[in-house]
């Protein structure tokens, strides 16, 4: 049984939820939920494996430092889940072009805009390089480019309540959409091509449970993760590093 050190409500319950795998503790051993607000990269010590709930963007040098880290880390972001990734991902295709819009309040508005690039990288296929931004005071729009020269379309709007929406597309031999609502708890994935139309079962696990799951699992297989990659390839997109 795994110890789980954790204030935060949403995964006390799922503790509940994976007992007795887990349960409710702390010790050097025990797996640390970080909040992923203010300077969530402070203090990563004392664990044998870290969750980090929807971390707010960083700058390159606490990449790098948190590059070094010898714990396995999971990086929770509920509008970009590993398990919604990996349906999107099914069959990949290169696409011509990738277009994602978004949009939610100012609040949470430099993490949405990461999210959505994030899924840019997603259904691109790799790692995205800057062609052209611009911004206004209500939105940002980014021209990017993918691997083989894929063209990415990334718009973010600023309106509404806390909170934010996206909806993805990769335009190609199949047209795969991806959709997702902070104020749903389940992501929609659909694919287009000769053969008609068809969605990806709905996941119902709650993103909190997920995120101890894969924790526990890359602890106790001493499996590698590549969270806090995604997370630093994201977050150097939307702040590019200024020499």
């Amino acid at each position: 049984m795994r110890d789980v050190r954790t204030d935060l409500a949403a995964y006390r319950v799922a503790v509940a939820e994976l007992a007795p795998r887990v349960r409710l503790g702390g010790g050097g051993d025990a797996i640390r939920v970080v909040d992923g607000r203010g300077a969530w990269w402070e203090g990563f010590t004392g664990a044998a494996g870290f969750v980090i709930d929807e971390p707010e963007p960083a700058p390159p040098a606490v990449h790098e430092r948190l590059a070094l880290l010898a714990a396995p880390v999971v990086v929770m972001r509920r509008r970009l889940r590993s398990d919604v990734i990996a349906d999107a991902s099914v069959g990949f295709v290169v696409p011509r072009h990738v277009v994602v819009d978004a949009w939610g309040g100012r609040t949470d508005a430099a993490s949405l805009l990461r999210d959505a690039v994030g899924w840019a990288r997603v259904l691109s296929g790799g790692a995205l390089s800057i062609v052209a931004r611009a911004d206004t005071s209500a939105a940002t729009t980014m021209a990017l480019r993918g691997p083989d020269a894929v063209g990415v379309s990334v718009t973010r709007v600023i309106g509404g309540a806390v909170g934010g929406a996206l909806a993805a597309a990769a335009l190609g031999t199949t047209r795969v959409e991806v959709r997702v609502d902070s104020a749903s708890p389940r992501c929609e994935v659909a694919f287009d091509d000769e053969g008609g139309r068809r969605s990806a079962p709905v996941r119902r696990e709650s993103a909190e449970r997920l995120a101890l799951r894969r924790i526990v699992d890359a602890v106790e297989s001493g499996a590698a993760l590549n969270d806090l990659a995604q997370l630093a390839a994201d977050d150097a997109v939307i702040i590019p590093h200024r020499s």
